[in-house]
């Protein structure tokens, strides 16, 4: 697998899409489940912060549509969303983990 600078040149489906942002936004928009009675913004705030590992206060400090965010956070967002459908496609039987897989 390449990875660094040349990896683009691959153009294989995923290496092009991991190299678009993807807005705090759109993150929620596709895995924050908005419940009843639920405070949603919070529930963005917590699972964006979870994500990039910085803490809820300073997403909450991004401003109520998160546009005040560091540029490298949608490079993260990113990563999660593809991780969060590869987990979806496991958790479907869709793809399988090889026995050698990393359990930690």
């Amino acid at each position: 697998m390449q990875t660094g600078r040349n990896s683009h040149q691959n153009n294989h489906p995923i290496d092009l899409l991991r190299q678009l942002p993807l807005e705090p936004t759109e993150y929620c928009r596709r895995w924050v489940n908005q419940e009843p009675g639920r405070n949603y913004r919070k529930a963005c705030i917590n699972a964006i912060a979870q994500v990039t590992g910085t803490s809820p206060k300073t997403v909450k400090d991004w401003g109520t549509d998160f546009r005040r965010r560091p540029k490298y956070i949608t490079r993260i967002l990113r990563q999660a969303d593809l991780i969060n459908q590869f987990r979806q496609l496991v958790a479907q039987g869709i793809v399988t983990l090889p026995p050698d897989f990393p359990q930690e």
